[in-house]
């Protein structure tokens, strides 16, 4: 009997969530946003790139800012702008993959604003762009500890503060990478592939925990235009701007969505993917234009890294 009433539940929440789906297709988002005016809100890799402009974005929006970035010059230059909108804003330069100094930070964050963080962007990450046996090993452990494991001690420090409250947003930066492999691209696609899969689990443990005022939200977009990925491209898919990605990410954090995958051809492409044989799914990549995606690959130039640097490992 059991059983059968969870099956009848699963299968009347699948209608619910369906109709519910059907109707804010229809709805404008800006019916159902949340207010965001109480939240102290964490955006690592604010430096530049889309964690510069999102921070700008939110800074009418929000209590506070919290930045990060391994670049403490810039990160200041985008502190002191958003100050001068009028918004609360810390700053603080350091290394994401350092665990001891990640798990120091939610002390002195409060410490310093007399309020914890109730919402993450983990925001940063790194690119090698090379193929498999190219890639050195220090690049495949910088890729690891930069795009997954800074995920985990970063939410592993702030998470506890929001179980406190049963309120708080973790915003996972994936990728289209975290679906679809990419040549040039196995350590990122598998770190990214790792970080959604840390998004989804984390989320499944705050609902069967009855947390439900702690939402988790994963942004998947293709290639954008902030310099990591200068130099590739796609025959089928142009290229995102990082002003809009920015609207679209905050877009998804009011609106408590789930996951958001940009641009929306691509959700096309995972569904056909699911009802084609796997060995076909090499030339659906070919059709896509995946396989020769990063072929001219550059990246950042060495002015733009001086500007910027990457996030370094131990």
């Amino acid at each position: 009997m059991n059983d059968l009433k969870d099956s009848l539940r699963v299968i009347l929440l699948c209608l619910y969530h369906w109709v519910e789906a059907i109707v804010f297709f229809f709805v404008p988002g800006e019916w159902r946003y949340k207010s965001l005016e109480k939240e102290v809100v964490l955006i690592t890799g604010a430096a530049s790139g889309i964690g510069r402009i999102v921070a700008l974005k939110l800074a009418k929006q929000v209590k506070c800012l919290v930045l990060w970035d391994i670049n403490g010059v810039t990160l200041e230059e985008t502190a002191a702008t958003i100050r001068q909108l009028g918004c609360q804003c810390v700053a603080y330069t350091g290394d994401i993959s350092d665990r001891k100094w990640v798990k120091s930070m939610p002390d002195r964050i409060k410490k310093d604003l007399g309020t914890p963080v109730t919402m993450v962007i983990n925001n940063a990450g790194v690119v090698s762009g090379k193929d498999f046996l190219e890639l050195t090993d220090e690049e495949i452990l910088r890729s690891f500890d930069v795009n997954v494991l800074s995920n985990f001690w970063i939410n592993k420090a702030f998470l506890p503060d929001m179980i406190s409250v049963n309120h708080g947003h973790i915003v996972t930066m994936a990728t289209v990478a975290s679906f679809f492999g990419v040549p040039k691209l196995t350590d990122y696609s598998a770190t990214k592939a790792a970080v959604y899969m840390l998004h989804e689990t984390l989320a499944c443990e705050l609902m069967r925990a009855g947390l439900t005022g702690i939402k988790c939200t994963a942004i998947c977009p293709f290639l954008v235009n902030t310099g990591m990925f200068d130099g590739a491209s796609s025959k089928l898919i142009s290229t995102l701007e990082p002003e809009y990605i920015a609207e679209k990410v905050i877009h998804a954090i009011r609106t408590e969505q789930f996951i958001l995958v940009l641009p929306r051809i691509v959700y096309y492409l995972m569904v056909l993917r699911s009802f084609i044989p796997s060995m076909s799914g090499y030339y659906l990549y070919r059709a896509a234009g995946f396989l020769e995606l990063m072929t001219k690959f550059t990246g950042r130039s060495q002015e733009q890294k001086n500007g910027n640097k990457p996030i370094k490992s131990h």
